[in-house]
């Protein structure tokens, strides 16, 4: 759970699948196309003629770019979704399904955090049940405690056989009527609890970061992973993953957990800055690193493995008063058409593999 619900300071706020909002000045590589205000008051003009004539996907962006402009509204991410959507209502139905297929690949940030909240308070609820079970218990526990107290006192005083023998049946009664309500409180506990345990999973199940680095978690980094595959096969573009972790050499060299995680930290935050905002920068695990180059080919992917090259080389960092100079390979993949969902992370780490046993800055699969 550390991992999960560890320190979320320092992150940008950010969803799951879609537009992530963050504010400026932040070097985290969390995807955001910046926190637009909301869009001017001039709704988007519902120009039938214009709307009409726009018959692809290509000539309606020009379309609301151009109402945009019109309205004097900045073309923002924020505002151009407003308007891809406005704009659809007067579009024939096949046109909308078509559009809608782009648009539903994310959902909204509002959405998810409802979502998400949803279940927050649902745990909340259940941890607040159960708790009231767990002081409903308590309460007959001290009244246990005062029945033995009484019957002590009463058995102490009593030397007749037959008063002994009527303390002796009461007190049997008052621990079966206890004991029967006890039982019924710890059945309710124990229900309350599992509902707790399931509904905090069902949260854990929505955290995208990684608290160790504050950059993206292995989960969220599979999912944006097949979700960019499926726009490359509608979109026609190219997309490529990168998978980095210190070199071989580099690895022999460390000798403790410290110095691993202290290398680790660096490795995160050269990343961040490689890295452009649009850019999905994650840790995957043992140590690997992920960054998802959308609108990438393997060539842009080369440019961005030198530049981060360029970046390592030359930086020190000192653990334990010994210096440790930065190296790294690259396992590169390209995401088009002919890419097989499943096979997208397999194929970037067995190029990972090769360049690691090779002592090979970077490889790109299938070259």
């Amino acid at each position: 759970m550390k991992d999960d619900f560890g320190s979320l300071d320092g992150l940008q706020s950010f969803e799951a699948g879609g537009v992530e909002e963050s504010g400026a000045g932040s070097e985290s590589s969390f995807s955001s196309f910046g926190t637009d205000s909301a869009p001017s008051s001039v709704a988007p003009t519902q120009n039938k003629e214009s709307n009409a004539g726009a018959n692809t996907l290509e000539e309606y962006g020009l379309q609301i770019v151009q109402e945009l402009q019109a309205n004097g509204v900045l073309p923002t991410p924020y505002n151009y979704r407003i308007y891809f959507e406005k704009l659809l209502e007067n579009k024939p139905q096949q046109f909308k399904d078509e559009a809608f297929q782009y648009v539903e690949v994310h959902q909204r940030p509002e959405e998810k955090q409802a979502a998400l909240e949803s279940k927050v308070f649902k745990a909340q609820s259940y941890m607040t049940n159960t708790l009231h079970q767990v002081g409903a218990l308590l309460k007959n526990l001290r009244l246990l405690q005062d029945i033995l107290k009484k019957h002590e006192k009463e058995v102490e005083t009593t030397t007749n056989a037959i008063a002994l023998q009527n303390i002796i049946t009461v007190f049997q009664k008052e621990l079966d009527k206890l004991s029967e309500v006890a039982g019924h409180q710890l059945q309710d506990i124990k229900a309350m609890h599992e509902k707790t345990l399931a509904s905090i999973g069902g949260i854990s199940d929505e955290v995208i970061c990684n608290s160790v680095y504050g950059i993206y978690n292995k989960r969220f980094l599979e999912k944006r992973v097949l979700a960019e595959a499926d726009s490359v096969n509608m979109g026609g573009y190219k997309s490529s993953l990168l998978l980095v972790r210190v070199s071989k050499s580099l690895q022999n060299r460390i000798t403790s957990d410290k110095t691993a995680a202290a290398v680790n930290r660096s490795l995160s935050k050269i990343l961040q800055k490689v890295a452009n905002r649009s850019d999905i920068v994650a840790y995957y695990e043992a140590g690997i690193f992920g960054i998802l180059l959308s609108h990438s080919d393997k060539d842009s992917a080369k440019r961005f493995a030198n530049r981060l090259i360029e970046r390592v080389v030359g930086t020190n960092i000192i653990v334990s008063d010994e210096e440790i100079s930065l190296s790294v390979c690259t396992g590169i993949v390209e995401i088009n058409e002919f890419s097989k969902q499943k096979e997208i992370i397999k194929n970037g780490l067995d190029a990972l593999k090769k360049a690691s046993n090779g002592n090979i800055s970077f490889v790109v699969y299938g070259d």
